[in-house]
């Protein structure tokens, strides 16, 4: 069971990381057009996770997530390094994962609908 929510857990984190980025691509592009990506791999670097501080200290991006959205991306982060450490991720922290992936494609949905 514990390699299953590992498994599961990894699986989860690759697709909020991928719903991320496009919320972020389509903000940027909206800002910067195609030179968003040097921008990014300029000032961040490659991980999205340990750079997402510095990554939404840029302008276009400090109105994209509320309040409550980066206390769960601080989370994310906190899970993210359980897993790196090999240590066991409880089912509250995958159901966590769900819940965020959820509400993260339901906020990409909307700002690609606009």
């Amino acid at each position: 069971m514990e390699k299953e929510l590992i498994f599961k857990s990894y699986m989860l984190l690759f697709e909020i990381e991928i719903t991320i980025v496009s919320i972020i691509e389509h903000e940027m592009i909206t800002q910067y057009g195609p030179l968003w990506r040097q921008l990014f791999f300029v000032k961040c670097g490659t991980d999205l996770y340990d750079n997402l501080p510095l990554l939404l200290r840029l302008n276009p991006l400090q109105t994209i997530f509320t309040n409550h959205e980066l206390h769960d991306l601080c989370i994310l982060t906190d899970i993210k390094n359980t897993l790196v450490q090999l240590l066991p991720i409880s089912q509250d922290d995958v159901d966590h994962l769900i819940n965020v992936l959820q509400h993260l494609n339901q906020k990409k949905a909307l700002l690609l609908f606009i």
